[in-house]
């Protein structure tokens, strides 16, 4: 499992939020948004360092961006295995949850297997599918709600949540769970623990 903070135009993350995410996720620390001149900026680290979350959210504050910490469930904390992934030219993603794929590579992550055997052979091609709302719907089922996906597309200047009413708002900002961080601290409600997911087989692309 993994924290994803969503921060919409016109806003900024606060550092205690972004402490707390390092705090409870420390494997790794990712980021994506877009800058002053509207081209994207894509960081990632092997440990979710507080000091550059906060760095990032006072030089992005106000522009649209994405914030990723990283709890090791499978896969190794290689660099292979950090957020956020490039799918395709100009296109990344952020995953929180656990695909049901089948990991073919020892020390890769289900969300590099996910990447690499799935989306990319798809969206490299076709990357307008994840504004179509029959591949939606088919990836809905597939993955289930406890899957988020956060995709960063250059050109269309612009970030897109997947499963967005799946997790929470706060303030303005879009926590893919609210686990993973401390609830007491910043107020928020207990997080939903969703069913639903199905295996990688069970899907059928007609």
């Amino acid at each position: 499992m993994c924290l994803i903070i969503y921060q919409a135009r016109g806003l900024t993350t606060p550092p205690e939020l972004l402490r707390s995410a390092a705090e409870y996720n420390p494997d790794g620390f990712g980021f994506m948004g877009f800058g002053s001149t509207g081209k994207p900026r894509v960081t990632r680290t092997d440990e979710s360092d507080p000091k550059l979350a906060v760095s990032l959210a006072q030089e992005f504050a106000g522009r649209e961006c994405a914030f990723h910490f990283r709890y090791r469930t499978r896969g190794s904390s290689a660099a292979d295995n950090l957020h956020p992934f490039k799918v395709a030219q100009g296109l990344y993603l952020m995953h929180n949850g656990t695909a049901k794929v089948d990991l073919r590579i020892a020390g890769r992550s289900d969300t590099w297997h996910l990447v690499n055997d799935y989306l990319a052979p798809l969206l490299s091609h076709r990357r307008k599918l994840i504004y179509d709302r029959s591949f939606r719907r088919i990836l809905d089922q597939w993955l289930g709600p406890q899957n988020r996906l956060v995709f960063l597309d250059e050109s269309e200047n612009r970030i897109e949540l997947m499963h967005r009413a799946d997790g929470f708002d706060w303030n303005g900002l879009w926590l893919s769970n609210t686990r993973w961080v401390d609830r007491r601290l910043l107020d928020l409600e207990p997080d939903r623990d969703p069913a639903g997911t199905h295996l990688a087989a069970d899907v059928r692309f007609c």
